[in-house]
Parts: C-alpha cells; sequence; structure tokens
C-alpha cells in the first residue's frame, strides 16, 4: 500500500541520467546565460517535459515539487516529515483514521484559496482511475476523503502508521488546471511560473502569495546542456550554478575543486539489487543465494562501478546498513561477508557451475562494471558466469512486471526510495518484486510493522521482517550508491533527500 517502488521506464531513465548517458540535444548553456546573483541557473542534459506533479514523467521533474509545489506534509534532511500545507496531523488509537488541519489563510499564486476543499480535489483527482500516478500505490490505502472547516480527514482501509509519510509527495495543484496545467498552473510553493518551454527551458519567480518563509532567491532557471561534458563544463566556468546529478565519473576531480561542491543525502536509501526469479533453478536453491552472496566483493564492486560514492550493505537487506532502522548484528542479522571459500562449497553443494548476468547493453556502464567484478570473483572458484548486455526493452521484458519466469539469469537493477523503511521494504512482499518472492510471514511482518504507531515499537517489528530478508535472500543488495548533484561553492542550503531528490527552496547565492 506504500509501495514507493517506481516504474521500469523512470528507473532506468534516473539511472540513464545518474549515468551521464542521455543523448538530448538543446541550447547549450554558455555565457548569455550566466546567472545574475539573483538568479540561479540549474542545468542538466535532461529537459523537463510537463508540470504537474501529481502525473509526474521523470525523475528530474521531482526537483521542481519543493519549489512549485506545497504538500500536506514534506520530508527533511534527516529522512522524517514536517508540517507543510497541515500545519498539524492526528490519528486515533487504531491509525485508520488521520486528521489534517489545513493552515488558514492560505492561497495559491494567483490568490485563490488554498483551503481543505481544495486539498480534497487534489485527493480525489489523483485517485481517480484514469489519472496516472506513480504515487497510486501510497494512497490506494485511502478509502474516504471529508472535510471539516479547516480539517482533511482520511479514512484509510487498514491501518497506517506512516500515513503523513505516504503522502509527502502529492502535492498541492489547482485540480480545475489539469486540461491546460502547462500553460500557466497557479502553484502552492515558493515559487511561481514565469515561462515554460516543454524540454529546453524553465524560469521560477518568487511567489508573493507563499504562506510560508519567502524564498531567497529571486528566481530560478531549468536550463538544458547538450551533453554531459558541456554541463560539466558550464558548471566550472560559472555559466551553472548547479549541476542535477552529476555523473560519477566526473565526480572525484570536481571534488578537489574549491569553487565547487558535491551535495548527496547523509544516507543514501538508493539500494543497488541484483535480482533473480527464485521460483526457478539455480536460485530457486537458497545455497545458491548464499553462495553468490559471499561471492559479491560489495566493497571492490562499488570501487569500480560507482567511484566509490556509497556505502557497502554488508547485511544485504534493501534498508541501508547506516539507516537508523537497520537493526543490525544486534538484531540477529548476517554479515555475508566476501569470502569466496564459503561462497564455492555453497556452489558445489547445491551442484551449480554456471548462469549468465543480464544486462544493459550501452546506457548503464555501472551495471557492466559490476558484472565483471563478480565474474573474475567466481572465475576464481569455477563458477562461469556469462555476461550478456542487451538492449533497454529487452533487458527489462524479460522480467518486468513481476511473475516472469526466468532461469539461470541474475539481473542488475535499483531501487530509489525514501529512506523510512516502509518505501524499500514493501517491494518484497508477495507479487511486487520481480524475483517472485512469497513470503507470508513477511507479509504479516510488514502489515504488523506499518500499523504500529510508536516508532521504537515500529523499529523492532521492521527488524523481524528484515531478518527474514537476511536469512532468505530476495535480492543481492550489495551497497548504496549516492546520487550525486553539484554546485558552485557560493551556493549555500540546498540538499539532497535519502532517494536522490534535490532540494532548493531554501538556497542562496553568496
Amino acid at each position: 500500500m506504500l509501495r514507493s517502488q517506481t516504474n521500469v521506464k523512470r528507473k532506468i531513465l534516473a539511472a540513464t541520467i545518474a549515468a551521464g548517458f542521455v543523448l538530448s540535444i538543446a541550447t547549450p548553456v554558455g555565457p548569455a546565460m550566466a546567472a545574475a546573483k539573483k538568479t540561479l541557473v540549474v542545468g542538466s542534459t535532461q529537459g523537463i517535459p510537463q508540470l504537474n506533479p501529481i502525473i509526474r514523467t521523470f525523475a528530474y521533474e521531482e526537483s521542481l515539487f519543493p519549489l512549485l509545489w506545497s504538500g500536506l506534509s514534506q520530508w527533511t534532511p534527516d529522512g522524517t516529515v514536517k508540517p507543510d500545507l497541515a500545519s498539524s496531523w492526528k490519528s486515533n488509537a487504531a491509525g485508520d483514521l488521520w486528521t489534517f488541519t489545513i493552515r488558514s489563510g492560505v492561497k495559491f499564486s494567483d490568490g485563490s484559496a488554498l483551503d481543505a476543499k481544495a486539498v480534497k480535489a487534489v485527493f480525489d483527482y489523483a485517485k481517480k482511475p484514469t489519472t496516472v500516478t506513480q504515487e497510486a500505490n501510497k494512497i490506494k490505502i485511502i478509502s474516504k476523503v471529508t472535510t471539516s472547516g479547516n480539517n482533511v480527514i482520511f479514512k484509510l482501509s487498514s491501518p497506517s502508521a506512516l500515513f503523513p509519510e505516504a503522502i509527502a509527495w502529492i502535492k498541492m495543484i489547482k485540480v480545475s488546471e489539469v486540461s491546460n496545467f502547462n500553460k500557466s498552473p497557479a502553484t502552492s510553493g515558493p515559487y511561481k511560473v514565469k515561462s515554460f518551454s516543454p524540454d529546453v527551458s524553465l524560469v521560477v519567480k518568487r511567489n508573493a502569495n507563499y504562506y510560508g518563509t519567502k524564498a531567497k532567491i529571486k528566481s530560478i532557471k531549468f536550463v538544458k546542456a547538450s551533453d554531459p561534458t558541456a554541463a560539466v563544463t558550464s558548471l566550472r566556468t560559472g555559466d551553472l550554478d548547479v549541476l542535477y546529478q552529476l555523473p560519477l565519473a566526473d565526480a572525484a576531480p570536481l571534488k578537489k575543486d574549491k569553487k565547487l561542491q558535491l551535495l548527496k543525502a547523509k544516507v543514501s536509501s538508493v539500494s543497488v539489487t541484483w535480482e533473480y526469479d527464485m521460483k526457478s533453478a539455480p536460485f530457486n536453491d537458497i545455497r545458491v543465494r548464499q553462495a553468490v552472496a559471499y561471492a559479491t566483493d560489495r566493497a571492490a564492486i562499488l570501487k569500480s562501478a560507482y567511484y566509490g560514492f556509497g556505502q557497502v550493505s554488508k547485511f544485504n537487506t534493501i534498508v541501508p546498513d547506516k539507516s537508523p532502522w537497520n537493526c543490525g548484528t544486534a538484531g540477529g542479522l548476517t554479515a555475508y561477508t566476501y569470502d569466496l571459500q564459503k561462497a564455492k562449497k555453497l556452489f558445489a553443494a547445491a551442484g551449480v557451475t554456471s548462469f549468465t548476468w543480464w544486462g544493459v547493453a550501452g546506457a548503464l556502464p555501472e551495471f557492466d562494471a559490476m558484472g565483471q567484478v563478480l565474474q573474475a570473483s567466481l572465475k576464481k572458484i569455477d563458477i562461469d558466469m556469462k555476461i550478456e548486455n542487451n538492449e533497454v526493452g529487452t533487458w527489462a521484458a524479460k522480467f518486468y512486471p513481476a511473475g516472469k519466469t526466468y532461469p539461470g539469469l541474475l539481473l542488475p537493477n535499483y531501487q530509489s526510495v525514501p529512506g523510512e523503511p516502509a518505501f524499500s521494504m514493501n517491494f518484497l512482499l508477495t507479487g511486487r518484486a520481480e524475483s517472485n518472492w512469497e513470503n507470508k510471514e513477511y507479509d504479516d511482518q510488514y502489515t504488523k510493522a506499518i500499523g504500529t504507531l510508536s516508532a521504537d515499537a515500529r523499529k523492532a517489528q521492521w527488524c523481524k521482517a528484515l531478518k527474514l530478508e537476511n536469512a532468505q535472500l530476495p535480492l543481492i543488495t550489495p551497497f548504496v550508491f549516492d546520487v550525486l548533484h553539484a554546485a558552485r561553492a557560493n551556493v549555500k542550503g540546498a540538499w539532497v533527500e535519502a532517494g536522490g531528490q534535490i532540494h532548493l527552496e531554501g538556497t542562496s547565492i553568496q
């Protein structure tokens, strides 16, 4: 119900952007676009195709969320949520009835009321069967929305302790504008749209009607660079103030430049995951899954494929080792340390001598780099892992959506989600993960955790579920990697969510 797993199209695109391989040509960033001190210039190799946050199509659009739109709740740098348009919220004891109190006198940028009725209209629109939204799995738990004065009341079909987190990305738009949204939409955030040319440029300016702290920068301009090299060059020369999703290969040299800074989350929740079909040989055998876990040199792969920008996940869980929600060794989790001899014995006991790495050709070089390091390790113990790289569509069609059979394949992927365990662990519920894991005990434990209002008690419930994942290995999760953004050193106040989304709403230029 709180599934934040993105569709394959978006995952592939976001990964491609992060790798710096989006093949798009547009107006180059040059001296004419140099930013005045009152304007922040943000560059990317990706354009912004549309503005509606409810039906967002690509990852880059998320950079607009905190600038143009308010939600009832909002994410903070430490991975929790705080009040935004709602001044407060509360639930009943069962956790299936939530009441959000909307701030009084709030207006859209066009001066119209942003009240409880306007909020209800947004959720009604988002829940329509005809509205295609990546938030559908988070809000399908809502069975009824009503209003009473300044209050919006949500009746849920089952208890959820994390409802304020689940709806943080439901942004407040003026629903009556949906049919012509890209023209000049009324916004609810600290900025409003000044001009927009789809896939080319966007300029936003300070919203005088914003209820909260006024934006420190008068305007922000989003421009499209022709290629990653041009974007990095423009950042170095000062034509760009911020570069969205820096290619990792460029990170090390930029890190040494005192005029620049790298921006990343305090604790990343972007997990690299290797999937396999648990219902067919050889990965239906727990010994084979364990063998792969022990044969994975996590540190070496992180260094080779992601230039060391990330953290090893020795417990092999989709919740990162450094997350405050991971219970680690103290919680009874096994550490899968690199041990080729242990892996060799497990492979031998299962009678397995070969399988195939099902990768992506061209667009995602980090996937191939991971496969090559694993292949070299396996070769030392006489396991033949073939590497087969495919066009993106062919790669995805083999395993997506969940329920397909793909014997003998180990395939790389990744999950970009908020830091709260609910949004990553729900990927492993029955029928969700492409690895076809079905574990009723895990499903039940997840449901218990979701319905536990106390954070401390909920962590104990999450730990029980993590122990099942740690023992059964429905995925190989070698590490989390850092989604990097870059900025000039004089840009202050920018920060990055655990899932890699950049926040520029509090940014200033000094």
